[in-house]
């Protein structure tokens, strides 16, 4: 399966992985991250049941804070 990933290309055996699949494989753990797949936001109590599949762009969102 080929899917992009913050704009690079990135291959994985099998037909799909849930975000939260994702997320631990490239050990993000910043609590503050922000998911959208395909443009589309996705809620933190759905990571482990919103799956990523074949040619869908994820973008994973670090916020800035401060002021």
């Amino acid at each position: 399966m080929k899917f992009i990933l913050n704009g690079f290309t990135e291959e994985r055996e099998g037909c799909s992985l849930t975000v939260q699949e994702l997320l631990d494989r490239e050990q993000e753990d910043d609590p503050a991250v922000i998911v959208e797949i395909n443009g589309r936001f996705v809620y933190r109590k759905d990571f482990g049941r919103v799956t990523i599949n074949e040619g869908d762009r994820v973008e994973l969102i670090h916020p800035s804070f401060g002021g």
